[in-house]
């Protein structure tokens, strides 16, 4: 994990060697709308008029921008990669080689916690906070949309031509975006339609018919609606034989097992340390990985994928956690399966996860291991499961393909090939 930024960062961003004027790079238009507003705000910039790049220049030259918001909460998922700060590239050096500088659009809201809830949108979740360059989705924000406030106070974006993979970047403008206090949450809330359906359900001011039909007017499909109500305990097997007393006694459950794991893991660190000599195990940590395990541990995250995959914010470790949270845990066997689970994955896991973080060449290995079995449970997120026995059919018909992915299609290539070898 990294260091939080301040809310007013000076710059780390090194320039003394890298002047992008004297190579004949330019600077486009930029304007920002609004330049000030309370949490939640959304926030639109527009980058036009780019100068045509000149030739012959390193071609590995992009042009970034730093967002600041989301590291002045404390939410250490955001790789920081421009000299220690965190920035996105506007325009990739394959765009500035093929002299592709068309103008661009980025939007987003800020953090709040009277933000909408993110939706489930083609098995990812969409949140307000997302930032999106022409209706593209870059970074995704769903965990951390509606948790917190933005605090108040300066916050600088900048604009900087640099070379990837290097300390070199050249500021050529920055833009102070100021959040101010909010105005009454009650007032923020009235703005939420999602929060006023839910409310109304729940206390059984609407019907479900008029429930399903508020939230297609909303843009929801069949599957957000499904989750809708699981979130609400309205599904038919959640009235039936999963009350919201045994809902909360496992809920516990899963959280002292969690608990349980990771003391035992902490044990088994030391008794390690114990027999290890100091040549064989560095004596201290980096922090930034040190902060990793801590933080995806305490979420209960999957810290092998998000090894694999360099941050939390991966589409692919937002799969894993989507299926656990929607699916897994909408049903008692689900909810079973995690807790058994939990206890033996988090033995061993966290090992794995810093091999990948020490090897590159391991992470890739791990990588491609994990997507066969990634793509299988995909199918979890598209499947309408509202019983046991359809979870534990699904669950049982996922456990059999991925046998055959893993044991038995090698077992016959291995079989077939010494087979050949012989005759």
């Amino acid at each position: 994990m990294l260091s939080v930024l301040l809310v007013n960062p000076t710059s780390s961003f090194a320039q003394e060697k890298f002047d992008s004027a004297q190579l004949g790079f330019g600077m486009p238009d930029i304007v920002i709308t609004p330049t000030s507003g309370p949490a939640g705000t959304e926030i639109e910039i527009k980058v036009k008029n780019m100068p045509p790049p000149p030739k012959g220049n390193d071609p590995r030259i992009e042009f970034f921008m730093y967002l600041p918001f989301v590291t002045a909460l404390g939410d250490d998922n955001v790789k920081n990669n421009c000299d220690g700060e965190h920035c996105i590239p506007l325009y990739s050096f394959e765009e500035i080689n093929a002299d592709k500088v068309a103008p661009k659009t980025i939007t987003f809201a800020l953090f709040s916690d009277q933000n909408p809830k993110p939706t489930l949108q083609n098995g990812l979740m969409e949140s307000v906070c997302d930032v999106k360059i022409n209706g593209q989705t870059v970074e995704r924000y769903s965990t951390v949309c509606i948790d917190k406030n933005q605090p108040l106070g300066n916050y600088e974006i900048k604009f900087a031509w640099g070379i990837q993979r290097s300390n070199l970047f050249d500021i050529k403008k920055t833009i102070t975006f100021t959040v101010t206090e909010s105005v009454t949450a009650q007032s923020e809330k009235l703005q939420n339609p999602d929060d006023i359906i839910f409310d109304q359900y729940k206390n059984g001011e609407i019907t479900e018919e008029e429930f399903v039909k508020q939230l297609t007017s909303l843009g929801y499909d069949a599957n957000g609606i499904r989750q809708a109500k699981a979130l609400l305990g309205k599904l038919p097997h959640q009235q039936g034989s999963f009350s919201p007393e045994q809902k909360q006694a496992v809920e516990e459950g899963i959280k002292k097992a969690e608990e349980q794991s990771k003391l035992d893991r902490e044990q088994s660190e030391k008794t390690t340390e114990s027999f290890v000599g100091q040549d064989t195990i560095p004596e201290k940590m980096d922090s930034e990985e040190k902060t990793t395990v801590k933080e995806e541990k305490k979420s209960g995250g999957c810290l092998i994928a998000t090894a694999a995959y360099g941050t939390e914010m991966a589409s692919q470790v937002q799969l894993l956690r989507e299926i656990r949270d929607n699916v897994l845990f909408s049903t008692n066997s689900g909810t079973g399966f995690m807790t058994s689970f939990n206890a033996i994955y988090y033995s061993f896991s966290p090992t794995i996860a810093d091999w990948e973080r020490q090897s590159p060449i391991f992470k890739e290995v791990v990588k491609t291991a994990i997507a066969p079995m990634l793509s299988t449970l995909s199918i979890l997120n598209y499947a309408s499961i509202d019983s046991e026995s359809e979870m534990l059919g699904y669950g049982i018909g996922i456990m059999l393909l991925n046998i055959g992915i893993y044991f038995v299609i090698p077992a016959i290539v291995i079989t077939k090939t010494r087979k050949y070898f012989k005759d």
